[in-house]
C-alpha cells in the first residue's frame, strides 16, 4: 500500500468513527425512495445513487412515504404503472405511491424497463410495427410529465439528480473510489469535504476537476 493509499484508508477510518457518535450531524444528502426490491438494483448503481442520495427502500407492507424524503424513483417502471399512473388508478403499491407523491409535491422519476423505454425514450426508440400504439403510450408519457413526473434513464436521471444541488458530491470525505465512480468532469464539493491526496492524483489521471464552491455556488478554490 502506498502513502497516499493509507493516508485515505486512516481518514476514511477516522470519519466512520466519527459518524457512529455524530450521525445526525453528518447526514446531509437528500433522502430518495427506491420503490424496486433492493436485491434487484445494480450493485455499481446503488454506489453510484449513494453519493448524492440517502437511499431508503419501498415495503411491500406499508402504503404511505417514509418521512422527509426529498425524492422518489420508480426503477424498472413497467406499462401498468405508466398508465395508471397517467389515469390516477391506485390499486397498486407502486401507483398508491406515484400518487401520494405527486399530491405532496415530491420529485418523481420513472426509469422505464428496457421494453418500455424502447418506446418511451428518444435515445432507445427502434422501429416499431404499430405506431399508432406506441403514439397511445407516448400520450401517457407526456400526461404524466404533465404532472411533474420525470421519465429518463438511469444515467439521464444522475445527471439530473446532481445538478438539483449546486454540490456534485455532499459526503464528508471525497475518496479515490468517489472520484472514479462519479461521471462529470467537475467534482463540486463543500468547503468541508476532506479531499483525500489520493483522490486528487486519481482526478488528474482522469481528467477530472475537483472544485470547492461556497454554499450559494460561487468557487473558491
Amino acid at each position: 500500500m502506498n502513502h497516499h493509499a493509507l493516508i485515505e484508508q486512516i481518514v476514511v477510518e477516522v470519519l466512520k468513527r466519527l459518524d457512529k457518535s455524530d450521525n445526525q450531524h453528518l447526514d446531509v444528502k437528500p433522502k430518495l425512495l427506491i420503490v424496486k426490491e433492493s436485491a434487484a438494483i445494480d450493485p455499481i448503481q446503488i454506489e453510484r445513487l449513494e453519493i448524492s442520495w440517502t437511499l431508503v427502500y419501498s415495503d411491500d407492507q406499508k402504503e404511505n412515504l417514509p418521512k422527509d424524503i426529498q425524492g422518489i424513483l420508480f426503477a424498472e417502471a413497467k406499462q401498468d404503472l405508466l398508465v395508471k399512473g397517467a389515469l390516477g388508478i391506485t390499486d397498486t403499491l407502486e401507483s398508491f405511491l406515484l400518487a401520494e407523491a405527486l399530491l405532496e409535491g415530491i420529485s418523481v422519476s420513472l426509469i422505464p424497463s428496457v421494453t418500455l423505454g424502447n418506446v418511451l425514450l428518444s435515445s432507445n426508440q427502434k422501429k416499431l410495427v404499430n405506431n399508432k400504439y406506441a403514439a397511445h403510450l407516448i400520450a401517457y408519457k407526456n400526461t404524466l410529465e404533465g404532472f411533474g413526473v420525470k421519465i429518463q434513464s438511469f444515467e439521464r436521471f444522475l445527471q439530473s439528480g446532481l445538478n438539483r444541488h449546486s454540490l456534485s458530491f455532499t459526503e464528508r470525505v471525497l475518496t479515490q473510489r468517489h472520484v472514479k465512480l462519479v461521471e462529470e468532469e467537475k467534482i463540486t464539493v463543500s468547503p468541508k469535504t476532506i479531499i483525500t491526496p489520493l483522490a486528487r492524483d486519481t482526478a488528474t489521471e482522469l481528467g477530472k476537476e475537483i472544485c470547492v464552491v461556497d454554499v450559494e455556488g460561487a468557487d473558491i478554490l
